[in-house]
C-alpha cells in the first residue's frame, strides 16, 4: 500500500509540472518516461525515505549528440538528499539509465535558455549559443574531442529500427577491385529533429543543402558547415540551426504524415535556395526508367550529390575479410517511400574460382535515420528507384 501511495502522490506532482515545463519532440512519450521513472522509484525507494508520504519531482528534456530528444532528466529530493535518474527511449524501450541518490542532478545548472545532453554513463553535456559544453567546467568541446565522444554515445534510436528486415550476402572471391570515390572524408548525415512526421524529404533536403553550405555559408545561417584537416574535409554534426533548416524546408515541402511528393521536394529545395539568391538545378539520372549508374559516377566526379527518391530500397554496411578473401553485406531492407542524399559511389568488381566475375555499385548516402546515419546503397538489389537527381545549388 505505502509504494502505491508513493506513486500516486508522485504523479500528481509530475502532472503539475507539465503545465510549466518545456513540451518535448513527440517522438519520446512523455507518459512513458513518467511511468518508467514511477516504477523506478517504487522498485528502489523505501517510503521511510519519502517526507509525508510526497515525492516531489521536476524534470528538464534530455537530448543525444545530434540534439535529438533522448528522454529526460528527473530531480528528486529524498530526506536523505538530492537524487536524479536518467529515463531514455532506447529502440521503443523506456529504461532508467542512471538512478543516483544522495547526489545532486549534473545538470542542475543547465537553465530554460539550455539544452541537457546526455553522451552515455557519467559524461554530461550542455549546449547553448552553437556549441556544447563539459558541464563541471564548462569547458567548451572542440570538435575531435566530439568525434571521440559520438563513438561511444547513446543515439536516440527512431522507428525505421522496428521496420526493417535484416540479411546478410557472403562474396567469396579470388579477386576484388574496388572503384569508389566520396565527396568528403565525413558526409552531412543529418536525421529528423523530432516533431515531424514523415520528414524523410525534408531531411534529405538539408543534407543537400548542408553539402553547399561548405561553399555558400548562409544556406544555413549560423551553422558551420565542416573543416579541414590533413588535406580532407569533415561535415560538422547537425545543430539547432540545422534543425531550422529542416523545419523550413519541410513547410516549404508541404510535408504531412503522408509524406512529401517529389515535385514538393523539387519545389521546396528550390523555394528555400531562392530565398538565399541561389538556384537549386536538378538534373534526372534515370534513362528509360532505370539509375543510370555512370551518370551518378559523373556527378560525383563533378563533386555534385545526388537525391534519390525510392520505394523499397536497403542500407548496407560492406565489411571486407581480404585476408580469407570474403566479403559480407549486412543489409537492412525496408519498404515504403524513402528519400536519401548520396554523396559518393563505390563499385566493386569481384572474380570467382569458376572465371566468372561480378560487379556490385553502391551509393554512399546519408539514410536520414538517427541510429544508423551513414551507410551504402546497393543500387540493383532489393529496392525501386523511382527517381533520382544530380543536384546543383549555384
Amino acid at each position: 500500500m505505502q509504494k502505491k501511495i508513493i506513486t500516486v502522490f508522485l504523479m500528481l506532482a509530475l502532472l503539475i509540472s507539465i503545465a510549466c515545463g518545456t513540451v518535448a519532440f513527440a517522438s519520446v512519450s512523455l507518459e512513458e518516461c513518467d511511468r518508467c521513472f514511477q516504477t523506478t522509484i517504487s522498485e528502489l525507494v523505501d517510503s521511510d525515505e519519502i517526507e509525508n508520504g510526497k515525492l516531489n519531482a521536476v524534470r528538464k528534456p534530455l537530448y543525444d549528440l545530434k540534439l535529438q530528444q533522448l528522454g529526460y532528466v528527473y530531480e528528486f529530493k529524498l530526506l536523505s538528499g538530492n537524487g536524479y535518474a536518467v529515463i531514455i527511449c532506447d529502440g521503443g524501450n523506456y529504461v532508467a539509465q542512471e538512478f543516483v541518490k544522495n547526489s545532486q542532478s549534473p545538470y542542475a545548472c543547465v537553465d530554460e535558455t539550455e539544452l541537457c545532453v546526455y553522451v552515455n554513463g557519467m559524461i554530461y553535456l550542455k549546449y547553448c549559443d552553437g556549441a556544447y559544453y563539459e558541464i563541471e567546467t564548462l569547458t567548451k568541446i572542440s570538435e575531435e574531442t566530439l568525434d571521440i565522444l559520438f563513438e561511444n554515445s547513446i543515439i536516440y534510436k527512431e522507428g525505421d529500427g522496428l521496420n526493417y528486415k535484416s540479411e546478410s550476402v557472403t562474396i567469396n572471391y579470388q579477386t576484388r577491385v574496388p572503384n569508389a570515390q566520396n565527396l568528403s572524408l565525413r558526409i552531412p548525415h543529418y536525421a529528423s529533429p523530432g516533431g515531424l512526421e514523415g520528414p524523410c524529404a525534408a531531411v534529405a533536403g538539408a543534407n543537400l543543402i548542408g553539402f553547399y553550405d561548405r561553399y555558400y555559408e548562409d544556406l544555413i545561417p549560423n551553422h558551420a558547415a565542416g573543416y579541414e584537416t590533413h588535406g580532407y574535409y569533415l561535415y560538422n554534426l547537425a545543430d539547432s540551426y540545422v534543425d531550422d533548416a529542416i523545419r523550413d524546408l519541410y513547410k516549404k515541402m508541404d510535408g504531412s504524415a503522408i509524406g512529401i511528393t517529389e515535385a514538393k521536394f523539387k519545389e521546396g529545395m528550390q523555394e528555400y535556395c531562392k530565398e538565399k539568391n541561389l538556384t537549386c538545378d536538378f538534373t534526372q539520372l534515370l534513362s528509360s526508367g532505370k539509375l543510370n549508374y555512370d551518370a551518378v559516377k559523373q556527378s560525383i566526379a563533378e563533386n555534385k550529390p545526388v537525391a534519390l527518391l525510392l520505394s523499397t530500397y536497403n542500407i548496407c554496411d560492406i565489411n571486407g575479410y581480404s585476408s580469407n578473401k570474403y566479403d559480407r553485406y549486412d543489409y537492412r531492407l525496408y519498404s515504403g517511400n524513402h528519400v536519401m542524399a548520396g554523396f559518393g559511389y563505390s563499385q566493386i568488381t569481384y572474380t570467382f574460382s569458376n572465371g566468372t566475375s561480378q560487379t556490385n555499385n553502391f551509393i554512399y548516402v546519408a539514410t536520414g535515420f538517427g541510429n544508423k546515419s551513414e551507410a551504402y546503397f546497393n543500387v540493383n538489389y532489393s529496392t525501386n528507384i523511382n527517381s533520382a537527381y544530380k543536384v546543383f545549388i549555384h
